[in-house]
C-alpha cells in the first residue's frame, strides 16, 4: 500500500531587496519577456515539454550570475513544490513508499532522524544485502532480500549517525538482484534530484552506502558517478578497480570496511587492492583521493557497521574540485556526460576514454587518452569536451587559457548567459552544480 503524502515545505532561495524610502517610486515589476523572468517560467514547465531554454543569448554581467541563480532556484524549488509528484515521500515500513521505472517497482522507506541542519538535511541512501535469485518467486519474492532490507532499516535507525533523512530501498527484482544496474542508477537519480527539489536536503551532504551486495554497489557508484555524492560507503564489499574506476574518485570519499578474514570471492584481496591503488593515487595528488580502508581483525564477513556511516557523514562535496579525473565507460549500460565541471557533447566510441582536467589560475588544461583493450597502443579519436565555468573556477571578466594534450589552443572569452544557468541547473537538478558558461574544447585527431 502506497504511504500517504507527507507535506514538506521547499525552502526557497532568498532574494534581499533593499528598503525603499517613502519619497521613491516602487520598483517596476520584471517584463513578461525579460529573459530571466521567461527563463523561470520555463524551469516550471514539466521537463518532457521545456524545449531549449531562453536566455541563450542573455548575456549576464559576472556581478548578476549569483541573483539570477538564486532567483532561478527559488523558481524551480516552486515549481517543484507545486508539482503533483507522488514519488518520493516520508514512510515508515508498515506503509512503504514505491518507485517505478520501466516495469521495476522498488518498495523504500524514508525517515529523518534529529533537527534539520541550515544548510538542509543530510541524505543517506542505505542498500541492503542479499543479492539476485533467478528462482525467486516474483520480483520481490525472495526472503532472503527482505530480511536483508529490515535489518537495514534496523542499523540506520539504530546505530547511524543524526541528523539526516534515511532512504532505504528494497530491492526492485530479486531475480536480477544487482544494485548498480540501469533501472536503480535511474530510481537513485530521482530520488537525490527530487529530495534537493522539495525536501530540503543539502546537495553537498549526498551518501550512499551499503552492506555486502549494497557495498559492491556503492562502491560502484563510487567510480561511475562520483559527482552526486559527498563521500559512499562499502561495509563487508570490495570491487574489482575494472568496475569501479579508483581514478573517478579523486573527489568523492571511499570508505571501505571488511573483516580480515572475508575471503569469499577473494572479498577482503579486492578491498587491499582497492586500498592500494587509491593510495598511490593520493601520493601523487594529495588534492584528492581521500579514503579509508579499515580491515577489521578477526572478523568475517560480518563486521562493526558503525564506523562507516559516521565518517561519511563528516564529509562534505566539492562541487568545482580545480581538478578532475575522468575514466569514460560503461556503468551497465549507460555512459554518464557529466562529471563535476566537464561534460561530453556525445558518448565517445570506442571506450574507454580517459580525461585528466585541471583549470586553476585562469589556465585550462586538458590531457585525453584512449588505448585498445589491451592497453598495448594508443587508438586515433576525437571528440568535443565541454567544459562548465563560473566565478568560482575563474575570473569571468578576462579570456581563458587553454591547453590540449599538451598544445597551446586560443584564449577563450568566457560568456555567462542566463541559457545555460538555467539549463545547467535543470539538467542536473542541482544548485550546486549549474554553471553560467560553457566552453566547447575539441580534442584527439582530427
Amino acid at each position: 500500500m502506497r504511504a500517504a503524502a507527507i507535506t514538506i515545505a521547499c525552502c526557497l532561495a532568498a532574494i534581499v531587496v533593499p528598503a525603499q524610502s517613502a519619497a521613491a517610486p516602487p520598483a517596476p515589476a520584471p517584463a513578461a519577456n525579460d529573459p530571466l523572468t521567461a527563463a523561470c517560467a520555463w524551469l516550471a514547465q514539466p521537463a518532457a515539454t521545456r524545449g531549449e531554454a531562453p536566455g541563450a543569448d542573455a548575456v549576464l554581467a559576472p556581478a548578476d550570475v549569483a541573483p539570477a541563480l538564486a532567483r532561478l532556484t527559488a523558481a524551480w524549488h516552486a515549481a517543484a513544490a507545486a508539482a503533483p509528484w507522488t514519488d518520493l515521500a516520508l514512510c515508515t515500513a508498515e506503509q512503504p513508499g514505491l518507485l517505478r521505472t520501466d516495469g521495476f517497482t522498488m518498495p523504500y522507506v524514508l525517515w529523518s532522524k534529529g533537527e534539520k541542519p541550515a544548510n538542509g538535511w543530510p541524505l543517506f541512501l542505505c542498500l541492503h544485502g542479499g543479492g539476485g535469485n533467478d528462482q525467486a518467486d516474483g520480483p520481490h519474492g525472495w526472503r532472503v532480500n527482505t530480511r536483508e532490507w529490515q535489518a537495514q532499516q534496523q542499523l540506520a535507525q539504530r546505530l547511524y549517525p543524526s541528523p539526516g533523512l534515511y532512504f532505504v530501498p528494497r530491492m526492485a527484482d530479486d531475480r536480477r538482484g544487482r544494485w548498480w544496474f540501469d533501472h536503480n542508477q535511474e530510481l537513485f537519480e530521482r530520488v537525490v534530484r527530487e529530495a534537493i527539489a522539495r525536501l530540503q536536503v543539502d546537495p553537498d551532504r549526498v551518501y550512499l552506502l551499503g552492506i555486502s551486495e549494497g557495498g559492491y554497489g556503492a562502491i560502484r557508484f563510487a567510480g561511475n558517478r562520483p559527482d552526486r555524492f559527498a563521500a559512499c560507503g562499502g561495509m563487508a564489499a570490495a570491487e574489482p578497480l575494472g568496475t569501479s574506476p579508483p581514478e573517478n574518485m579523486r573527489n568523492v570519499a571511499l570508505r571501505i570496511d571488511i573483516g580480515e578474514k572475508d575471503t569469499m570471492f577473494d572479498r577482503v584481496g579486492l578491498a587491499r587492492t582497492m586500498g592500494a591503488r587509491l593510495a598511490e593515487l593520493r601520493a601523487a595528488d594529495a588534492g584528492g583521493f581521500d579514503h579509508v580502508l579499515n580491515v577489521q581483525p578477526g572478523r568475517g564477513h560480518g563486521i562493526d557497521y558503525q564506523p562507516c556511516p559516521e565518517w561519511l557523514a563528516t564529509k562534505v562535496r566539492n562541487p568545482r574540485p580545480e581538478r578532475v579525473t575522468w575514466t569514460v565507460t560503461k556503468f551497465d549500460s549507460r555512459i554518464a556526460l557529466r562529471h563535476h565541471w566537464l561534460g561530453l557533447a556525445k558518448a565517445p566510441d570506442p571506450l574507454p576514454l580517459f580525461v585528466d582536467a585541471t583549470l586553476r589560475a585562469q589556465t585550462l588544461v586538458v590531457t585525453t587518452h584512449r588505448t585498445d583493450a589491451h592497453d598495448r597502443k594508443a587508438l586515433a579519436f576525437a571528440g568535443t569536451l565541454r567544459v562548465f565555468v563560473d566565478g568560482a573556477l575563474a575570473d569571468l571578466d578576462k579570456p581563458l587559457a587553454v591547453t590540449v594534450d599538451g598544445v597551446e589552443q586560443p584564449a577563450v572569452a568566457l560568456r555567462p548567459t542566463v541559457g545555460t544557468l538555467a539549463t545547467t541547473l535543470a539538467e542536473r537538478g542541482d544548485p550546486r552544480l549549474a554553471f553560467p558558461c560553457v566552453v566547447d574544447v575539441p580534442f584527439g585527431a582530427r
